[in-house]
């Protein structure tokens, strides 16, 4: 395995998925298509979001930036 190699593998090992898509993959359907009604509802905080995400078990960092950064596309998902 060269440099360039070994360099790739270590980048692709860092890359961390968006954790709000991946909740989007894990619920049940009806439920997915609740919280995409939330996040694209511009009333609807982040913060109010991350708490039900939070309440229900899901490891979302509770200041709302993870479900920000999915909202407004910057997340690892959209990139």
């Amino acid at each position: 395995m060269g440099l360039l190699d070994e360099i790739s593998a270590e980048t692709k090992s860092r890359h961390r998925p968006c954790i709000v898509a991946d909740i989007l993959d894990d619920l049940p359907i009806e439920d997915a298509r609740e919280l995409q009604v939330a996040l694209d509802n511009a009333a609807m905080t982040h913060v109010a979001i991350t708490r039900v995400l939070v309440n229900r078990g899901y490891p979302v960092a509770p200041n709302g930036k993870q479900v920000a950064n999915h909202r407004n596309g910057s997340c690892q998902c959209r990139a």
